[in-house]
């Protein structure tokens, strides 16, 4: 019985290691997202994969796509929804200006910005709700693509997010 016990026992504490081990800090969430943006505003823009009447857009594999309109595109991956808007065309001369317009009052979670070939690109992450869960908005040239991430598929899907926005062509 109680070797029975210390085994239970042993077990819990090493699968409490594990999930621990697993989880990441937002302080890793916060670094890895800075280092892939200044990766990402220097990249190749990714090859283009999905035309309309008026642009070329690369979309990656498994992503369904729905052209609501001439400016807003939705978008559905692994249990995400994106939401593609093609029409903000203004301009920011201070990361106070962005966050205004993009209506964050508060503090937010991870706020980025730089500038290749001449044009902005962001990455804005806020809390959303109470379920551990962020909203992040990143935009390039004008276009801005936004959903709703845990923490632990944060990068991974800003990272999606950013290739979708720099490969945008007008056609």
């Amino acid at each position: 019985m109680k070797g029975t016990f210390i085994a239970k026992l042993t077990f819990i504490i090493i699968l409490f290691t594990i999930v621990s081990a697993c989880n990441v800090s937002e302080e890793q969430v916060r670094e890895h997202a800075s280092k892939t943006f200044s990766e990402k505003i220097e990249q190749e823009k990714k090859t283009t994969t999905y035309n309309t009447d008026e642009l070329s857009i690369y979309i990656p594999s498994f992503t369904e796509v729905d052209v609501v309109d001439e400016y807003n595109i939705i978008l559905e991956r692994d249990n995400h929804v994106f939401l593609l808007f093609l029409n903000d065309f203004t301009s920011y001369d201070s990361e106070e200006e962005l966050l205004e317009e993009m209506m964050v009052y508060e503090e937010p979670f991870i706020i980025e910005m730089g500038e290749t070939e001449g044009k902005l690109a962001y990455l804005i992450v806020t809390d959303f709700g109470d379920f551990d869960e962020y909203r992040i908005v990143v935009g390039y040239g004008g276009r801005k693509i936004t959903t709703i991430s845990t923490l632990g598929e944060l990068n991974n899907v800003a990272q999606i997010m950013y290739d979708i926005v720099q490969s945008i062509e007008e056609n």
